[in-house]
């Protein structure tokens, strides 16, 4: 796959203020570039409660300082709960491909369904579910082909992709310094599941490749769009 770029948002409960989080991580890790944030929607028993972001760092990087970042939190009281989000920041490291994405594949061709139920998010107002929306006012609609859902598709994504609380936030991919942020990860202690978060990843990153012109791969859009956009015969919704 081509390089990509990445970074990493932590909500989380600390016995520490968030900046002294993030020196204890530098002073113990060697990694430098965090920033401390605050976040009032996390709530744990903690005493300190917010965020902690990195910098961009090359992939194989990332995932290497995550695994060394998720012990360090396990080691060191760190809490993770049902107010926690754990937010991936990925892109192509070659800007230009980042701008020639399309942006319905990007949402359509990403299991976000998935992925919050693995960390139990679905229903949450921080990650809203693109396709729960559509499927919701899809029913109402009669469509005489598929090209007509595409378009409806299309427009309807257009307000929704304005929206920052969705599983995927598209709002940095035109700026000059693109891209992704997925939203959909987190929960009771997903800093204690590497493995499940960086299959999650991994599936992030193919995601990004899906979305290029001419990319392969994309089959779970065309299968969403027949099984949650057309009219149904049934009840039956595939998540």
């Amino acid at each position: 796959m081509r390089q990509k770029v990445i970074g990493f948002e932590f909500e989380i409960g600390s016995p520490w203020t968030m900046a002294t989080t993030v020196r204890k991580i530098r002073q113990e890790l060697g990694i430098k570039g965090l920033i401390s944030q605050v976040d009032v929607t996390v709530d744990t028993p903690q005493k300190y409660n917010g965020e902690i972001a990195t910098p961009p760092w090359p992939y194989r990087q990332g995932v290497v300082n995550l695994k060394k970042i998720f012990k360090w939190f396990e080691k060191n009281g760190i809490v993770t709960n049902d107010s926690c989000g754990f937010h991936v920041n990925i892109s192509f490291k070659n800007k230009e491909l980042n701008w020639m994405m399309d942006t319905q594949r990007l949402i359509l061709c990403f299991n976000e369904e998935k992925w919050l139920k693995v960390c139990k998010r679905h229903g949450s107002e921080w990650t809203e579910c693109y396709i729960d929306e559509l499927i919701v006012s899809a029913g109402k609609k009669k469509f005489k082909d598929e090209d007509g859902v595409k378009k409806w598709i299309d427009k309807q994504l257009e307000d929704l992709i304005e929206e920052r609380q969705h599983t995927i936030n598209l709002n940095n991919l035109e700026s000059e310094s693109p891209y992704v942020e997925y939203r959909c990860l987190g929960g009771v202690g997903y800093h204690l599941r590497y493995n499940v978060m960086l299959k999650a990843i991994t599936d992030m990153a193919k995601n990004l490749e899906r979305a290029l012109p001419n990319a392969k791969g994309t089959g779970f859009m065309t299968t969403k769009v027949k099984e949650c956009f057309l009219p149904q015969t049934s009840s039956f919704i595939p998540h």
